[in-house]
């Protein structure tokens, strides 16, 4: 019995040594080409969340419905129309690894949910469309055993924009909400892809019920990912993970500097300022910086954190998903402004 735990124990010794000689030495590459796949894999195909609440959970009459993009991916989402008849309608998506409700684990510890903010919009009487982006929570899309429907990429803001098209489209052809004055309300992702919607198609997004953006942490998304990967791992792959996303699927990651100057409607940015993933050391400002200098319209930008005006979290990303849980005012005022 010794003799056996003994040869056990040196078993697990080896395995260790193996594996820790391997991500070391990392041999003709190979631990950087194994690293760079998955993490391209966790991008495209990333594990689906579910919805564990609903708009009733917080008082709010919904409907269950689809919407379909033009290159028919059916989007589940909740149509939630204000308490009293209203012709104000806000447009919201999400981020990467959240659905439309959020996501109870989050990142780093740091949950989010989206509900408590929507229920400040209907209390102030906004109609709120709301969907899960492709391959995401209940909406068809996503590879291999995360597929569901018709199969494709997770795009992380490079495909969603036809996510944001259809989305408005929606809107537009409602029974009830087609003459509305319309808010988007773009988060990290979404955000990305609502700039690229803007560029994309820019005839349907110059209509003029089109009032006003809130863009709730867009990224330099290089930047953001080559900090992800080094913050949880020490390594420098970035420019691999791109190459092999670029091979294997034909996109790479989104440019909001690129597409932010496309929008046409005055913008209100927000951002935890200290985010480890954003926040670049070396010129001292965050990326989001860069992103508003890029736009060409009027924009306002609320910075969050526990040094800010209304303190609030710790610094950590995923505290500005759940900033206007709590703190709506200056989100009400911009909209408000903008639908004078």
């Amino acid at each position: 019995m010794k003799k056996m735990l003994v040869y056990a124990l040196g078993a697990v010794v080896g395995v260790v040594a193996l594996a820790a000689a391997f991500w070391f030495t990392n041999p003709m590459g190979l631990r950087d080409t194994v690293l760079a796949n998955q993490i391209v894999n966790m991008r495209v195909a990333p594990a689906r969340l579910s919805n564990p609440k609903t708009p009733s959970d917080y008082g709010m009459a919904y409907s269950d419905v689809d919407i379909t993009t033009d290159d028919n991916v059916r989007l589940s989402a909740w149509e939630i129309p204000a308490s009293a008849p209203s012709d104000r309608t806000v447009i919201l998506n999400h981020p990467l690894t959240t659905t439309r409700y959020g996501s109870r684990e989050g990142l780093d510890g740091v949950s989010a949910e989206f509900l408590p903010m929507v229920k400040h919009l209907h209390d102030a009487g906004y109609n709120v469309v709301m969907y899960d982006h492709r391959g995401q929570g209940d909406s068809d899309g996503g590879l291999g055993r995360n597929a569901k429907g018709t199969e494709v990429p997770v795009g992380a803001g490079v495909t969603e924009w036809q996510d944001v098209v259809a989305s408005l489209k929606y809107v537009l052809d409602h029974t009830d909400f087609s003459d509305d004055d319309i808010v988007f309300m773009s988060q990290c992702m979404g955000a990305n892809a609502t700039f690229l919607a803007w560029q994309n198609a820019p005839e349907l997004f110059a209509n003029p019920q089109i009032k006003a953006l809130i863009a709730n942490q867009p990224t330099l998304s290089y930047n953001m990912t080559d900090r992800f990967i080094q913050a949880k791992t020490g390594l420098d792959i970035v420019d691999r993970v791109l190459e092999t996303q670029l091979e294997k699927y034909g996109f790479g990651f989104a440019n909001a500097l690129e597409t932010v100057p496309s929008v046409t409607v005055p913008i209100l940015f927000s951002q935890v300022e200290q985010d480890q993933y954003t926040f670049n050391a070396e010129t001292g400002q965050n990326d989001i910086q860069e992103i508003i200098d890029a736009s060409t319209t009027e924009n306002e930008v609320i910075w969050i954190g526990p040094e800010h005006p209304n303190a609030f979290g710790t610094g950590m990303r995923f505290d500005g998903y759940q900033y206007f849980n709590l703190h709506p005012e200056q989100l009400l005022d911009f909209m408000s402004r903008q639908l004078m």
